[in-house]
């Protein structure tokens, strides 16, 4: 599927993109392809792990993602908002004595203080990444699973009701501030299997109702099996499966069963998904996973660069 150049700008001229999906949907690989995507396109882009005790950034990269962000390759940066680092920041940027904010992060009471506080600690995890927006082109945000997600982008709103002034107010505030804006986006990644699309379906529904106005202008379907059979054939493939068969050709009659099931599955998914959302659908293809994840991402990106006529040269990358 060929993306339209305004869909295509949604995926590579946001500020802030957030991409979530139900676990195991490849979220990950598809953010990490997103920015690979955007570097070539001689974005300064940054991809983000949320305070992730075991990045996955790790296996694609072959680099684990610190604090700090770290390059990878041209233009493309990777980094591991980690809970604590980001709340000293936060705390230095309020106070702006670091020796004070020393003594704060020694002191118990303030510490159990933040950890009960109803979403601070995503709050600051939060704010890192709103701070971090600012010296990139672009920030490509793996979020937790869909549900996950979309709680913790809500704390901001939560935090606005709960605190009429102070600095977890302020933050709030500024939160809100980047969800409206019109380069903040949230892109969700779907499988073509019912229960996944069932849990997409909702995702995008609670984000237009609980974070408005940050929107999912687009939807990916990935390790989607396009048609490859023609009507005749399939009929053809149907009555040989009806008749007498054994070894060798029965086990490529029920090969071609599987591929058509496959194909049936993307087809009702992508319908579904395009009739309930009515949103563009980004169709990314199954891959081969036996060369390692950079080798998968690297293909990723070169299918989103197919669907979205993006003139970029990936030659030389993985």
């Amino acid at each position: 599927m060929v993306l339209s150049a305004a869909d295509s700008a949604v995926l590579f001229r946001s500020r802030v993109l957030f991409v979530s999906g139900k676990g195991g949907t490849g979220k990950t690989s598809v953010a990490a392809a997103i920015g690979r995507l955007a570097a070539a396109q001689g974005r300064r882009t940054l991809v983000l792990e949320l305070d992730n005790q075991r990045p996955s950034l790790t296996g694609i990269f072959g680099v684990r993602p610190t604090y700090a962000p770290t390059e990878v390759a041209k233009n493309l940066f990777i980094s591991n908002v980690e809970w604590v680092d980001a709340l000293g920041d936060w705390l230095e940027a309020i106070v702006n004595l670091p020796r004070v904010v020393r003594l704060i992060m020694r002191n118990h009471i303030v510490s159990v203080f933040l950890q009960a506080t109803p979403g601070a600690r995503d709050l600051v995890v939060l704010w890192r990444v709103m701070a971090l927006a600012r010296s990139y082109d672009l920030v490509v945000v793996d979020m937790p699973a869909s549900g996950n997600a979309v709680a913790m982008l809500s704390v901001a709103h939560t935090a606005r009701r709960l605190f009429e002034q102070g600095p977890i107010r302020r933050c709030a505030d500024d939160l809100v501030n980047l969800y409206h804006q019109a380069d903040t986006r949230m892109v969700l990644v779907s499988l073509p299997e019912e229960m996944v699309v069932n849990e997409t379906v909702e995702t995008a529904r609670r984000v237009g109702a609980d974070l408005a106005p940050l929107r999912v202008p687009i939807v990916v379907l990935n390790r989607a099996t396009m048609p490859s059979l023609s009507t005749e054939e399939s009929a053809l493939l149907t009555a040989l499966l009806a008749g007498p068969s054994a070894g060798l050709a029965r086990e490529v009659l029920e090969a071609g069963r599987w591929e058509a099931e496959l194909e049936t599955a993307t087809k009702e998914s992508l319908d579904r998904l395009r009739a309930e959302l009515k949103l563009p659908v980004l169709v990314l293809p199954v891959l081969a996973r036996g060369e390692g994840a950079l080798r998968v991402v690297g293909q990723l990106t070169s299918a989103m660069a197919r669907a979205s006529s993006v003139p970029v040269d990936l030659r030389g990358g993985a």
